[in-house]
């Protein structure tokens, strides 16, 4: 295992950025969650919950923990699998944000791993520019 980081740039200021991270009600438009399962318990020791639908329809519950808050810098949390995610927010010029999501994964996840994120923050942009 290796660490490995994905990092993007996002159209908002930090403070936004982390408020789309860490506030239920956006939770659910970039997860997606089904809408008021999001629980966000964001602190350090805190957890998270969501359920969410699959494409065939299956309801997935999903949850994890935050092992570190820090804002608006950084969030150390597990996600699905138990895998532990550093995300930390820089805030960049032009009221952008630099968003690094860091892993501990094996060099074969790498790939996988970069895809997923990209999702993810393709629903987070969404989320930040009211089309979700």
């Amino acid at each position: 295992m290796s660490e490995f980081t994905v990092t993007r740039t996002l159209n908002a200021p930090r403070d936004r950025v982390w408020q789309v991270l860490t506030q239920p009600g956006h939770c659910e438009g970039w997860l997606p969650a089904k809408p008021g399962t999001a629980v966000l318990d964001v602190r350090t020791g805190g957890s998270w919950q969501a359920t969410v639908i699959s494409s065939g329809g299956e309801e997935i519950a999903l949850r994890g923990r935050y092992d570190e808050v820090s804002g608006p810098d950084r969030l150390v949390m597990t996600v699905p699998g138990d895998a532990v995610t550093a995300i930390t927010l820089t805030a960049a010029p032009d009221d952008t944000t630099q968003i690094a999501y860091a892993f501990d994964v094996d060099v074969s996840m790498h790939t996988v791993v970069t895809e997923s994120v990209d999702a993810v923050l393709g629903r987070v942009s969404a989320v930040l520019a009211g089309t979700a």
